[in-house]
C-alpha cells in the first residue's frame, strides 16, 4: 500500500529539549510542518540532527524506566524480545548508557549521537566527564572527539606504567636493604636480637607518623 500525503496539518512548536519533550509528551501538538519552509537547508540538517538526538535519548529514558521495572536482565530481555524486534542488547545498552550520562545539565547539543555513545560507554566512565567538559559547546566533530577520548585513554595508560614501574623500584629497592641489614648490619647476631631492633624501629616509625 503506498503512502500517501497526511491530510492533516501538523501545528505546534518543535520542543527545545529532550526535558521539554518528555514533559509535554501526552499534551503537547506536533509542530508545524509549514514553518521548515522558512529554514534553509542547513538549518534543515541542523533541526533533522537535533530531533534524531532527542529522540536516542527519549529511547533510552523509556527503556531505562521499564529497566527499573524487572528484577533481572532476563525478564527485560523477554521484554524487549516481544516488543522491540529491532533491537538487541548492545543497541538496548547504547541507549541506556546514553539516557543515564545525558541526563540532568549534560546536553547532547552539538555533540554527535555516535560521539555520545561512545561517551557514555562503561569503558569511558572514569574519563566521560572530563571529556564531556572539554567538548561541551563546541561542535567538535567525531574524529576530534575520539581523539580526546583516546589522548585521555593513553595518560591513565601511562600513569598506571608509571606507577607500576615505581611500585617494582621500591620493591627493588626494599629487597637490597633487607639484603644489606641481613649480611652486614645483623651478621653474627641472634634472632631475638634482630626482631627486638625491628620492632622497635616499627615504634618509633609510627610514632613519628
Amino acid at each position: 500500500m503506498a503512502i500517501g500525503k497526511i491530510a492533516r496539518r501538523i501545528s505546534g512548536d518543535l520542543p527545545s529539549s529532550t526535558q521539554e519533550y518528555i514533559a509535554n509528551s501526552e499534551t503537547m501538538t506536533p509542530f508545524d510542518s509549514m514553518e521548515l519552509k522558512d529554514l534553509t537547508l542547513d538549518d534543515l540538517a541542523l533541526r533533522y540532527k537535533e530531533i534524531e538526538q532527542q529522540s536516542q535519548i527519549f529511547k533510552g529514558q523509556i527503556l531505562l524506566e521499564a529497566r527499573e521495572r524487572f528484577q533481572s536482565n532476563i525478564e527485560f530481555g523477554e521484554w524487549l524480545s516481544v516488543n522491540f524486534t529491532e533491537l538487541n542488547s548492545s543497541n538496548t545498552g547504547k541507549l541506556i548508557n546514553l539516557a543515564k550520562f545525558f541526563q540532568g545539565e549534560r546536553s547532547l547539543n552539538g555533540i554527535p549521537v555516535s560521539a555520545g555513545y561512545l561517551l557514555s560507554a562503561p569503558s569511558n566512565k572514569g574519563i566521560a566527564a572530563k571529556v564531556y567538559d572539554d567538548i561541551k559547546g563546541k561542535k567538535f566533530k567525531l574524529d576530534e572527539i575520539k581523539e580526546i577520548i583516546a589522548s585521555y585513554k593513553n595518560k591513565t595508560i601511562v600513569h598506571k606504567e608509571n606507577t607500576i614501574v615505581f611500585e617494582r623500584e621500591v620493591d627493588k629497592d626494599v629487597l637490597e636493604f633487607s639484603t644489606y641489614l641481613l649480611n652486614e648490619v645483623f651478621k653474627g647476631k641472634s634472632k631475638p636480637f634482630i626482631q627486638s631492633v625491628l620492632s622497635e624501629s616499627l615504634l618509633g616509625i609510627k610514632d613519628v607518623g
